[in-house]
């Protein structure tokens, strides 16, 4: 019941804020259900110095300072893109100046030696759910499917729109706490333990390969109706899942206290 009061509050109280915000705040839910009492304390203290009320409600602060100059170094670490001629994405891919697998260890890292540091917190819950929208591991010619255009139930779009907001808000999730708690409630004991299993590497490699399937679908002028729709359901809801459980894991590693 907490759970569904919480998503119903964040989801609702702001209905102008971008569709976006909807993934990174399912995202975040399902990894404050899961974490440890004394990493939810944590989480709770650092948002707490916050500009934010609720750790949910946190997870697109990273998307609104991207205009702020004072975080130019972090614009690059929302995605990674690999050679559209290769099949998976290995770690050379990743440019000296950084990419979302050098981000993600950055901010645990700063996690694990600044416990008070806030904006890491932030930043980590963000990056492991960008992580695990396929387009934000993609292609550098096509900016992760931002030129990519399709229509979307008859409406101009683009392959990364549809990743990121369109989906969810077909599928109604940003007005429907009672579907983003249930889809919390699916998670399995058993696959949870199975999502723990592998590192960032090998999760970017999962959303590498949707990414791949995603453009071998792409027809120039694509129309996206329910037949997508119903065709990617069960796939996005899972990357959300994945992406709680493992969100979850980090911050129970990254915020431990230390062992005497």
């Amino acid at each position: 019941m907490r759970f569904i009061i919480l998503l119903a509050l964040l989801l609702l109280s702001n209905p102008l804020q971008a569709f976006s915000k909807t993934g990174h705040q399912l995202v975040c839910a399902t990894a404050y259900q899961l974490v440890s009492d004394t990493t939810r304390l944590q989480i709770d203290r650092l948002v707490a110095a916050s500009p934010y009320q609720h750790f949910n409600q946190s997870c697109s602060w990273a998307d609104e300072v991207r205009d702020d100059p004072a975080f130019d170094y972090a614009s690059v670490l929302h995605f990674v893109n690999f050679p559209r001629d290769k099949q998976q994405l290995s770690a050379t891919d990743c440019p000296a100046h950084g990419c979302i697998l050098s981000g993600i260890t950055a901010m645990q890292l700063r996690l694990k030696q600044q416990p008070g540091d806030w904006q890491a917190l932030l930043f980590l819950a963000h990056f492991i759910a960008d992580l695990h929208q396929p387009l934000h591991v993609s292609y550098a010619d096509d900016l992760g499917g931002n030129r990519t255009a399709v229509y979307f139930f008859g409406l101009p779009n683009n392959l990364h729109g549809v990743w990121d907001f369109a989906l969810l808000k077909q599928l109604g999730y940003e007005a429907d706490s009672n579907k983003a708690a249930a889809l919390f409630n699916l998670i399995s004991a058993e696959q949870r333990l199975a999502w723990q299993q592998g590192d960032v590497l090998s999760w970017a490699n999962e959303s590498a390969a949707l990414t791949i399937e995603i453009y071998q679908r792409y027809k120039p002028g694509m129309l996206i109706d329910n037949s997508y729709v119903q065709h990617y359901q069960a796939t996005l809801e899972q990357r959300i899942q994945q992406a709680g459980v493992r969100l979850a894991l980090l911050l129970d590693q990254s915020l431990a206290p230390p062992a005497n």
